[in-house]
């Protein structure tokens, strides 16, 4: 028992020190920080399932207040956000979950962690740092108007650029869920080599894209935050930012649903990976047609036929 108890404190010391080179460097080193960044969650999710809960949460702490210590507050954030989803991600592996559900659990602890930094900002600048960003971009696009005005060039486009620029400040809610799946999902990918290698453990996997599938329920939501869209809110009510988040989620999940049409259709001609990868990459170029898949996909089961 010894024994035991002093291997988890050696384990999870080390697994603490990797994440803090890790941090070090996302935070230093730009280029290799990008990469890194999402590793950040794995230590956490390791020390869970190899160790149980009670090990995870010391190593947790210790992290939090060591890296307070050494680095600041940008430590303290990264602990707390990539440990409260690592950990969460670990306890769901450790409890033998679905790969579905320790996205879904992951996704929605770094979303909570994410608000959370988000408001902690506010009330630390005092002000949205989403204005903040609003304001440089509309400078920016100013300053870039006049070059094109001494040019004489058209800039009817840039008043266009200035509308478009005002709408990022409601979609504040969709970036960061965005970012928090994003980052539930990279982290997940990457933490099952390392699981399998070192943790001793073998993760669900999810299933092929081909056969990721909505509610069709999702179709009818979209539908009726469409119309809402079209009706014209008024810009900056309570209904115009909840319509635009929801819509905004719902196309991108659609979107989702429209790629998976894609790899199920060249499953079914037998078609080289490399193909629908570059599918997908071009996709990314056409979304509104890999919408419009998504939804006949989830209007009239456009997969079902394709079997048939």
């Amino acid at each position: 028992m010894k024994n035991q108890t002093v291997k988890q404190l050696v384990e999870g010391a080390a697994l603490a020190a990797v994440f803090g080179v890790l941090f070090l460097i996302t935070t230093y080193v730009p280029l290799l920080g990008s990469l890194t960044l999402w590793t950040l969650p794995v230590p956490f999710i390791l020390m869970m399932v190899r160790n149980g809960p009670g090990s995870g949460f010391v190593m947790w702490g210790v992290t939090i207040v060591l890296g307070f210590l050494i680095a600041g507050i940008p430590s303290l954030i990264a602990s707390l956000t990539f440990g409260l989803g690592g950990l969460t991600a670990g306890y769901l592996y450790y409890s033998h979950k679905s790969a579905l559900a320790v996205l879904i659990g992951s996704s929605v602890a770094y979303v909570i962690s994410l608000v959370l930094v988000f408001i902690s900002s506010i009330l630390l600048i005092g002000q949205n740092p989403a204005d903040l960003a609003v304001e440089m971009l509309n400078q920016s696009i100013r300053q870039a108007e006049s070059l094109s005005n001494v040019l004489g060039q058209d800039s009817n486009r840039f008043d266009q650029l200035l509308e478009q620029v005002g709408v990022i400040r409601y979609l504040i809610p969709t970036a960061l869920v965005m970012l928090g799946v994003a980052i539930a999902l990279i982290s997940q990918l990457i933490s099952v080599p390392v699981l399998k290698r070192v943790g001793g453990f073998k993760p669900p996997v999810f299933k092929p894209i081909r056969e990721w599938a909505f509610p069709k329920s999702f179709l009818w939501y979209y539908l009726v935050v469409t119309i809402l869209m079209m009706v014209g809110l008024e810009e900056g009510s309570t209904a115009f930012v909840a319509a635009i988040n929801v819509y905004s989620i719902l196309n991108a999940l659609i979107f989702v649903q429209g790629l998976a049409v894609i790899y199920f259709f060249s499953h079914q001609k037998g078609w080289p990976l490399v193909v629908p990868i570059l599918l997908t990459l071009l996709g990314f170029a056409l979304t509104t047609f890999v919408v419009i898949i998504g939804i006949i996909d989830l209007g009239f089961e456009l997969r079902r036929r394709m079997k048939s």
